[in-house]
């Protein structure tokens, strides 16, 4: 029987040879910035969901759909982007803007940090795997669109600030997600000379983008939050994994 190559593969390893190939794919990694929600934070996708329900309640007319392509970005953001879609006045813009990010950040306060909140580690090994990391001299770092206060707040409840060695928001720097400077801001905070010794984890093309655009030496995307394989591939993720322990 003729063996069928498959068109859009240019090279094809078995399990093992690929397991063996990617043995020491952190080799040289300085700093580790993984994104929050969907990356080491399992919420199942609430940020995203509370922020479509703040801007439909908000008056916005905005569909799941047209969520998709924001995943990551600075919340102010995705709001400024379809207030200007409905053609709010630029007048009365800053106040749209403040009035539905001021509900999203009431919402999903509640949503997290409420006594039956079910938000937890994205994998139960995730301590465990960045402790060696840490041992093994790579520094761990946490960026987020989140406003700083729900970082901080997902900080201490999910008790990462024993785990890692700094975290941003992006409201911390000028922009946030696709643009690198939450990573630059990290390693100088972190004393981290080579963005080429920089690891980017994320579960959105606008992770991946970020990771890009900073020059980092290796961008992983996963499949544990928002986005797919493909469309992770097509922003330039360098591997995909299912989830960060997953990375060896």
């Amino acid at each position: 029987q003729a063996w069928s190559w498959p068109e859009s593969s240019q090279l094809v390893l078995s399990s093992r040879m690929s397991q063996k190939v990617t043995r020491n794919i952190l080799e040289g990694i300085d700093l580790m910035v993984c994104d929050m929600a969907g990356t080491t934070v399992q919420e199942g996708g609430l940020v995203y969901r509370t922020l479509h329900q703040s801007m439909v309640d908000g008056g916005l007319e905005v569909s799941s759909a047209e969520m998709e392509p924001w995943h990551g970005a600075k919340k102010e953001a995705v709001i400024e982007h379809f207030a200007r879609q409905a053609g709010i006045p630029e007048s009365q813009l800053e106040e749209k803007i403040n009035g539905i990010s001021d509900a999203f950040i009431a919402a999903i306060d509640t949503a997290y940090f409420d006594d039956a909140a079910t938000i937890s580690h994205i994998d139960i090994g995730l301590f465990g795997y960045f402790k060696e990391l840490r041992s093994s001299g790579i520094k761990i770092a946490l960026d987020t669109g989140y406003p700083p206060n729900i970082q901080q707040g997902l900080v201490e409840r999910l008790g990462f600030d024993a785990v890692v060695d700094g975290y941003i928001s992006s409201y911390d720097v000028a922009e946030g997600r696709p643009y690198p400077y939450m990573i630059h801001r990290l390693m100088e905070r972190l004393r981290i000379e080579n963005v080429k010794r920089v690891c980017k984890v994320g579960d959105s093309v606008r992770d991946i983008e970020e990771g890009r655009n900073a020059g980092c030496g290796l961008v992983v995307g996963v499949l544990s939050g928002a986005d797919d394989a493909e469309s992770l591939l097509a922003a330039g993720a360098d591997v995909i994994a299912g989830c960060v322990t997953d990375l060896p």
